[in-house]
């Protein structure tokens, strides 16, 4: 998996993604196996992620490693991989458990967002990343993916330890 770092957007489409995939230097990408320049288009995947009250179909690319072999997604940093929530909602749900207010109006901002997704992610964080993020004093503001890449090679409540890479690429939009 690689994980693109881009400019934050409020707005998200197929669009904006494709966009994001064409503006990408694949040339200057390295694979797992540390090969740089080694990745191909090798088809894509629907992926649906819970925005604006609806799930919304994305087709995310994926490139294999012509020396290895190994299959990589192409994700923007404000997805959380194997999750339909966008890291915005979950850094929101997190906030709002540890200043113990109220998490409604998150659930009306995004109406996909149940009280079984925020006791989900509350377990989730509290088992995985509270700790991790308190031993490195990693706060849940600025720069949240790109301190947590640094130490734990992961993208913020990603579980699975599947293999990921980021990829700063600060010019696209």
């Amino acid at each position: 998996m690689i994980t693109i770092t881009t400019q934050k957007s409020k707005f998200f489409s197929q669009i904006s993604y494709n966009k994001m995939i064409n503006d990408l230097p694949f040339h200057n990408l390295t694979c797992t196996c540390s090969q740089k320049g080694s990745l191909i288009k090798h088809g894509c995947y629907t992926r649906f992620v819970k925005i604006y009250g609806e799930l919304c179909k994305l087709k995310i690319l994926r490139l294999i490693c012509k020396c290895c072999n190994k299959t990589h997604a192409i994700l923007p940093d404000w997805i959380v991989p194997y999750s339909r929530i966008l890291l915005n909602d979950f850094v929101a749900i997190i906030l709002a458990y540890q200043q113990r207010i109220t998490f409604e109006p998150i659930m009306i901002e995004n109406l996909l967002i149940d009280e079984n997704n925020i006791r989900y992610i509350i377990k989730q964080f509290k088992k995985y990343w509270k700790e991790r993020l308190t031993a490195f004093k990693i706060h849940l503001h600025n720069q949240l993916s790109l301190k947590c890449f640094k130490r734990y090679n992961r993208q913020f409540m990603q579980i699975k330890s599947t293999s990921n890479i980021l990829f700063s690429c600060t010019h696209i939009t």
